[in-house]
C-alpha cells in the first residue's frame, strides 16, 4: 500500500477539512462557506463517500491532500508530510539537497527549535524564572520553550553543522548578515517557537532575559520571510483550533506567555495575536472554525480605546464579540498566576461586548464616540437595532435620536475588504460555472447521477448507470478532471436519499434526448429561413431536404409528449 493510501485509510476527509473549517451536515455530505473565497451562502460541500470536497462558488475542488495544499500554500509534499504526521504513517526520508527550498527551511527552523530546547534544558535560571511566572514543565514542553544562549554564533555553529548554507539561515530569520560575516538573531533570549496552522516551526519570538547591551526591544520576532507573515498567524492556533471549533468561540489574548498560562488553567481555545495588531486575515482563520470570539479586559476598562479597531474588525467581519473582564485588573497571565479560577470565571461569564461598553461609558459623548462607530460597521441591520434600543433604555431617551446621531457616523472600511499586512485589498475574482444552456445542464446533470452511481451496490442501479455511460461516452470522455468531481457532488447533494434513482436517469436520458431534438429543430428552421432567402436550384433541394427534416423531427418530438 503507498504512503497516501496509507493515509487515506487512516484519516477521513471530513476531520481533515474540519480541522480549518466548522461544517455541517447536509444529507450524506457536509457543507461551509469557502474558506478559499468570501461567501455568506455555503457552496463548499464535503463528500466522507468519495473522500472529496468541491466549491461551486469558486469550482476548487480535490481530495484531502489538495484541500491542505490550498489551506496552507505548500506543494505536495509537504502536504504529504503534515498528513503523514497526523496518521502516525512514515514517510521515507528525503535528501536534503532534493527538498524544495520552503521545506529545507522548515526543515531549518525545526532543528533551531531543537537546538533552543536543548539550551534551556542547560540553564538552570531561564528554568527557574519560568516556574515563576507560573509555566509547569508539560506546557513548556508542549509549546517548545527554549533558549538562544549569550553569544554572536551558537545557533550558526549548530546549522552548520547540519548542512545548512549562510543564506538559507538568512532567508529562515535565524541569522543576521553584517561586514564582519554572519551572526544570530537572537540572543540572550527565552524562545517562543511560532507555529502555522498544521504545528510546523515557522518562525520564532524571543523574550529578553538577563543583561543585554544594545537597543533591542523586549521582544523580538522573526522578520517576514517565505514561511513567517505575522499578520496570517495566531500564536497556539494549532494547538487551539479542536478546541475553537468544539466550543464555537475564540478566546483572543496578546501575548506568548497570556495564551500558555491560559490553556494551562484549562481555555484550551485560547490563542494570541503575538506582537502585532489584529488583521482580517487573523479575523478569518477564527471565523472558519467559530462564530465567537472572546477578548481580555481589565475591571476598569483600561485598554478600550486601543482594542477599539480590533473589536471593530471582528464586529464587521459578522463575529460575536464578547469581553472577558479580570477583576484584578491584570493580564491573563498573572491573574492564572495568582488565581486560575479567576481566568476562568471571567471566560465563562464574558458578556456581550455592547452591554461591556454601555456600562463602561460615562455619558453620551462616550457613547457618540466609541459605540455609535461599532453599531455602524456591524452587518446585521437587526443587531444594529438591538444595541440602539440598549442605548435608548439606558439613557432613558427614545431610539429616533440615536439613530439620527447614527446616520452621522462615517464608517470607514474595515476587514470587510479583506486587506493584507500592507493595507492592499485583496478580491476574489469569482466566475460563473453553471452550464450555458440547458442541454448542458442536463447532460451535466445525468453524467453526475450515473458516475456517482457506477459503483452502486444496488445491481439494478449499477446497471442502469452503466448503461447510460456508454450512451453518453463521448460527452464524458470530454469532461475534465475537475468538472468530473464538481458534477459528481452536485448529484450526491440533489439525490441524496431519493429511492428513485434508475427513474431519475431514465427521467433525465428522456428529457436529454427532447433538448437535442429541440436544438436540432432551432437549427434546421434557421438554415430554412435562410435558404428561403435564396433563389439558386441548389437552395431549392436543399431547401426541401430541411423541410423534410423539420416535419420528422417534429414528429419524433410530439412522441414525446
Amino acid at each position: 500500500m503507498s504512503t497516501v493510501e496509507q493515509i487515506k485509510s487512516r484519516l477521513g476527509i471530513v476531520d481533515v477539512v474540519q480541522s480549518y473549517v466548522k461544517l455541517t451536515k447536509a444529507g450524506s455530505s457536509y457543507k461551509a462557506c469557502c474558506p478559499f473565497h468570501a461567501e455568506k451562502t455555503p457552496s463548499f460541500f464535503v463528500s466522507p463517500a468519495r473522500e472529496s470536497w468541491h466549491c461551486f462558488g469558486c469550482s476548487k475542488g480535490g481530495d484531502m491532500f489538495s484541500f491542505v495544499m490550498e489551506m496552507e500554500g505548500i506543494d505536495f509534499v509537504e502536504a504529504l508530510k503534515i498528513l503523514a504526521d497526523r496518521a502516525g504513517v512514515r514517510v521515507e526520508k528525503i535528501n536534503i539537497g532534493q527538498k524544495n527550498e520552503r521545506t529545507k527551511l522548515l526543515h531549518l527552523t525545526q532543528s533551531a527549535a531543537i537546538f533552543y530546547e536543548n539550551e534551556l534544558r542547560k540553564n538552570s535560571a531561564v528554568i527557574d524564572y519560568l516556574k515563576k511566572r507560573g509555566v509547569k514543565g508539560e506546557m513548556a514542553k508542549a509549546f517548545g520553550i527554549g533558549f538562544a544562549p549569550e553569544g554572536w554564533r551558537n545557533l550558526y555553529d549548530f546549522l552548520k553543522k547540519k548542512g545548512y548554507a549562510d543564506a538559507e539561515m538568512e532567508k529562515a530569520g535565524m541569522v543576521i548578515k553584517s561586514s564582519k560575516g554572519y551572526y544570530d538573531r537572537f540572543r540572550s533570549r527565552i524562545m517562543f517557537p511560532l507555529a502555522n496552522s498544521s504545528g510546523q516551526v515557522v518562525g520564532f519570538s524571543g523574550r529578553i532575559f538577563g543583561e543585554q547591551a544594545g537597543n533591542e526591544g523586549k521582544y523580538v520576532n522573526t522578520p517576514q520571510t517565505v514561511l513567517y507573515d505575522k499578520s496570517r498567524l495566531l500564536y497556539a492556533f494549532d494547538k487551539a483550533k479542536g478546541e475553537i471549533r468544539k466550543t464555537n468561540s475564540c478566546v483572543l489574548v496578546e501575548g506568548q506567555m497570556d495564551a500558555i498560562m491560559s490553556r494551562q488553567a484549562g481555555v484550551s481555545n485560547t490563542v494570541a495575536v503575538s506582537g502585532t495588531a489584529l488583521t482580517s486575515f487573523h479575523l478569518n482563520l477564527i471565523k472558519r472554525l467559530a462564530d465567537k470570539i472572546i477578548m481580555a479586559f481589565d475591571s476598569d476598562r483600561a485598554g478600550i480605546s486601543a482594542a477599539q479597531r480590533s473589536i471593530s474588525m471582528a464586529l464587521a467581519e459578522g463575529l460575536e464579540v464578547r469581553a472577558a473582564v479580570i477583576p484584578s485588573g491584570k493580564d491573563p497571565a498573572d491573574a492564572v498566576l495568582e488565581d486560575p479560577e479567576s481566568w476562568l470565571a471571567a471566560v465563562e461569564s464574558a458578556r456581550n461586548i455592547f452591554d461591556f461598553l454601555l456600562e463602561a461609558a460615562g455619558d453620551r459623548k462616550s457613547v457618540e464616540g466609541k459605540i455609535l462607530p461599532l453599531i455602524a460597521g456591524l452587518p446585521s441591520e437587526i443587531e444594529k437595532a438591538q444595541v440602539v434600543k440598549k442605548i435608548a433604555d439606558k439613557f432613558g431617551i427614545s431610539e429616533e435620536p440615536v439613530w439620527q446621531e447614527l446616520k452621522k457616523v462615517k464608517l470607514e472600511p474595515l476587514s470587510r475588504s479583506r486587506l493584507d499586512s500592507q493595507g492592499e485589498t485583496l478580491t476574489v475574482r469569482q466566475k460563473s460555472f453553471a452550464p450555458k444552456t440547458r442541454l448542458e445542464f442536463l447532460s451535466n446533470r445525468l453524467a453526475g447521477l450515473a458516475l456517482w452511481q457506477k459503483e452502486s451496490r444496488n445491481p439494478e442501479i449499477k446497471s442502469a448507470a452503466g448503461q447510460v455511460l456508454e450512451r453518453i461516452k463521448d460527452y464524458v470522455d470530454k469532461l475534465q478532471d475537475n468538472d468530473i468531481n464538481k458534477i459528481i457532488t452536485e448529484a450526491e447533494i440533489y439525490f441524496d436519499g431519493s429511492e428513485t434513482l434508475k427513474e431519475e436517469m431514465e427521467k433525465m436520458e428522456k428529457e436529454l434526448s427532447k433538448e437535442k431534438l429541440k436544438n436540432e429543430l432551432e437549427e434546421i428552421t434557421r438554415r430554412i429561413r435562410k435558404l428561403e432567402t435564396e433563389k439558386a436550384e441548389s437552395a431549392e433541394k436543399e431547401l426541401e431536404s430541411c423541410l423534410n427534416d423539420f416535419h420528422t423531427l417534429t414528429k419524433k418530438l410530439n412522441n414525446f409528449k
